[in-house]
């Protein structure tokens, strides 16, 4: 949706730069917007290809963002249970130490 004008905006630049280039070389209305018809037909179908092409890379770009955060959210959660166990170890061990001394 955020490029929902992007294809008209390329289209109305095409057809701008077409009629400022056919008034200043002169040319017969006529053949002007022939041209002009031709260059909306062209630049349309281009128009859709960019931005089609723009939409699939910002997913992808997304996709990859969304994966990346979830692997490390991952990563962090299994880093803490990791880190839970090494000081439940440790917690016994002292506890080990402490009745052998007491007794």
């Amino acid at each position: 949706m955020k490029l929902q004008y992007l294809r008209a905006f390329i289209v109305l630049l095409a057809v701008l730069v077409t009629l400022i280039v056919n008034i200043k070389t002169g040319r017969d209305i006529t053949l002007s917007l022939l041209i002009v018809l031709v260059v909306i037909i062209v630049f349309y179908f281009l128009a859709t290809l960019a931005v089609e092409l723009i939409q699939r890379s910002m997913n992808n770009n997304n996709d990859d963002y969304y994966r990346n955060n979830a692997s490390e959210n991952v990563e962090s959660e299994d880093s803490d249970v990791e880190q839970g166990d090494e000081e439940s170890d440790n917690a016994s061990e002292d506890d080990t130490a402490f009745e052998e001394d007491v007794f």
